[in-house]
């Protein structure tokens, strides 16, 4: 029993650390690896405690990866507050009725929405990437004093449009936050890659600070829906999955500061194709138990 036990936590401690890992390093794909982790024969709880569970996980890493970004100078605290005051207040409302949702609905909710953006999140970094293309050669990763003030390379319109979007609250920033905090609540994840691709789309800026920025902005609305969800969470296994997704985070984030722009956006692209390919797989399978239960 002993044995059984400390199994399943060091089991649940990788799952954390592998997520935690995905989530500093590419800033998104931490609930791909716990959500499917914690349902999985050996863990067997049910998709609304693994999302509960990841949740916990994914805020705590969410909050050590966005402070290894603060302290680099690699975030914007205005436009991630912007975004989070409201995606918290959603969350918290949506996450209610996700409790009264079936087991196997969450599951298709989670696979299918997270399909469903991927081809969006690859299109904004095409045009991203074209974006950069066409601005310089070479771009030297800027920490956000060095972005905004000096503006090294970027035309004065761009300037002028990155200060702009820094330094005053956007009624497009709070809206989106109310959307994204909504569809994170009702998936069971941060929201990572939907707020990257709307800063990415949204702002002028380079894909390090939109990962810190995006980071620092998930943090909260998933501690939000992960408190709503407290009462299906199995606090052991919370426990083993968040000290690793911590670790994980700590590490990922570090490393996804030392690498290249270029070679970071290009991480991000395989994380979606790689963990979307995932999704489309259990999706099919979400639907087939679906039609099964509906016929029975």
């Amino acid at each position: 029993m002993l044995l059984a036990g400390l199994r399943r936590h060091a089991f649940a401690g990788a799952v954390g650390f592998g997520g935690g890992a995905c989530v500093g390093l590419v800033g998104w794909g931490g609930a791909q690896f716990i959500i499917p982790g914690m349902t999985h024969p050996l863990m067997g709880h049910s998709q609304l405690a693994a999302t509960g569970i990841s949740l916990c996980s994914l805020s705590l890493s969410s909050v050590t990866g966005a402070a290894r970004f603060v302290m680099s100078d690699s975030a914007s605290l205005l436009t991630a507050a912007t975004i989070a005051l409201p995606s918290m207040v959603t969350a918290r409302l949506v996450t209610r009725l996700a409790a009264k949702v079936p087991d196997d609905a969450l599951q298709l909710a989670f696979n299918g929405l997270s399909l469903l953006l991927i081809p969006t999140h690859l299109a904004v970094q095409q045009y991203a990437r074209q974006r950069h293309d066409e601005a310089l050669e070479s771009t030297p990763r800027r920490t956000l004093t060095e972005h905004v003030v000096r503006g090294e390379g970027l035309p004065v319109v761009a300037q002028a449009s990155t200060f702009s979007t820094l330094s005053r609250v956007r009624a497009v920033d709070v809206a989106f936050g109310g959307l994204s905090g909504a569809i994170s609540a009702l998936m069971g994840v941060g929201g990572l890659p939907l707020t990257m691709s709307y800063l990415t789309a949204f702002t002028e800026l380079p894909h390090h600070l939109v990962q810190g920025t995006a980071t620092l902005a998930v943090a909260p609305s998933a501690l939000t829906s992960a408190l709503s969800r407290i009462h299906v969470v199995p606090v052991a296994t919370a426990a083993a999955v968040a000290a690793g997704a911590m670790g994980g985070a700590a590490i990922g984030a570090s490393v996804a500061l030392r690498t290249s722009e270029e070679r970071l956006r290009d991480l991000y692209i395989v994380s979606l194709v790689v963990l979307g390919g995932r999704s489309f797989v259990r999706a099919g399978h979400n639907i087939r138990s679906m039609r099964a239960r509906w016929r029975a």
